[in-house]
């Protein structure tokens, strides 16, 4: 039997903070990794270049409120101290998101190897939990390797069951179930969106900005604007993937307004639209959309409008038809089939309610000296680096397990 002050289960991104946390409080922590080495899914993040910051308003689903109090008034100012102490320094681009100096997720990876080296703290990877018992008030971890953990605490830091090549799984829910944990139905989040082939047929590989919106039914219950990538079987990009959580498979539609600046609404576009028709009204009715629209995607806007495309001049257009194309233009339509599964989503909504969390420490109200971070709890922010934020932060306060807000004590 091996003793521990606290036990860490996942070296993912909160695991490693709790571990160097709980070490410069004079523990020794133990870190079990199911995979071969810590920070794999950290070092996938953003690219490559890992988003740990952002100095917007916290943006959460779920358990939102309990999130942002976690975080407390300033989280990137409170975590960029954490980061510097490691030796790392952030630099934010325009829109207020925060990456590391080197733009390098591996840089991420090396401090926080460091710190824990300095902190001595005990890794053992390709060691899964194979079974949790509490007895007596202490918590036995049973591995796949025949070795048998003892500590007073215990921190889960599996994550969610987002990426799982990259370890997400939900091992541990069973039993924190059966400890008396709520357990929010899980779901992929931040992922990308399938849609019907017939409107994006052709159309792979285009890059456009525009808005999105989610429409079900009548009701528009969501909208982003940024870059969209249409793929071979629907469409991706961060605005769409922050649109994911609100589809309703086979229920929903998605809107693009291709020139959410450019026409403030249909009647503008229809208007540039008839300029150019008499311009150029012998060239075909593609063409009106030239400059405003890669060919190919003007093609499809021109198709979706009812223009039967053999042959007529732009001169050969009704009114009707030339509203058709403004209307299209502003609200090209998809039909939503369903979202990208777990192995293709940032991250994961549902999981432990925060109901019972103390949101000083992350520990249990149920179970004391059980602390649970980052992913498992049910709470998930949008792109740009909340989802780094949150699991950094309550590894931290899970690894300090004291009442203190700032991260800086």
């Amino acid at each position: 039997m091996e003793q521990a002050d606290v036990l860490i289960i996942g070296a993912g991104m909160a695991g490693m903070c709790a571990a160097i946390s709980a070490a410069r409080e004079g523990e020794h922590p133990v870190l079990l990794e199911a995979l071969d080495q810590p920070g794999k899914k950290l070092l996938a993040t953003g690219n490559g270049r890992c988003n740990l910051l952002n100095r917007n308003t916290p943006r959460f689903y779920g358990d939102s409120e309990f999130a942002c109090r976690v975080l407390g008034k300033d989280p990137a100012e409170e975590l960029e101290i954490f980061w510097k102490e490691l030796g790392l320094r952030i630099r934010y681009d325009a829109e207020g998101r925060g990456y590391p100096c080197t733009f390098a997720a591996a840089s991420v990876l090396d401090v926080l190897k460091a710190g824990m080296k300095r902190g001595c703290v005990e890794i053992l990877t390709r060691t899964a939990a194979k079974e949790i018992r509490r007895t007596n008030g202490l918590y036995e971890i049973e591995t796949n390797r025949d070795f048998v953990f003892r500590a007073q605490r215990l921190i889960l830091a599996t994550g969610g069951a987002s990426q799982p090549r990259l370890g997400g799984n939900q091992s541990v829910w069973p039993w924190l179930k059966k400890q008396g944990h709520q357990l929010i139905h899980e779901r992929p989040a931040l992922t990308p969106i399938q849609t019907d082939t017939r409107s994006v047929s052709g159309l792979s590989g285009i890059r456009v900005k525009c808005r999105v919106s989610v429409q079900t039914g009548k009701n528009t219950v969501h909208s982003e604007i940024g870059e969209l990538l249409f793929t071979d079987t629907g469409v991706s990009g961060i605005c769409v993937m922050q649109c994911a959580r609100f589809i309703e498979e086979r229920r929903s539609t998605l809107l693009l307004d291709f020139f959410p600046d450019l026409f403030e609404d249909v009647e503008t576009a229809f208007q540039d639209l008839r300029e150019r028709q008499k311009r150029w009204p012998d060239e075909e009715p593609v063409d009106l959309l030239r400059g405003l629209l890669v060919p190919r995607l003007a093609y499809a806007v021109c198709k979706q409008a009812g223009l039967a495309l053999r042959g007529e001049k732009n001169g050969d257009l009704s009114e009707m038809q030339l509203r058709s194309v403004a209307e299209t233009v502003k609200r090209y339509q998809l039909q939503a089939e369903s979202i990208e599964g777990f192995e293709r989503a940032q991250v994961m909504s549902g999981g432990v309610s925060c109901r019972d969390i103390r949101e000083e420490n992350l520990e249990s109200r149920i179970c004391k000296g059980l602390h649970i971070t980052g992913e498992l709890l049910n709470a998930d922010g949008d792109c740009g680096g909340f989802n780094l934020m949150f699991a950094s932060m309550t590894g931290i306060k899970a690894g300090r397990n004291s009442h203190a807000v700032s991260v800086r004590e």
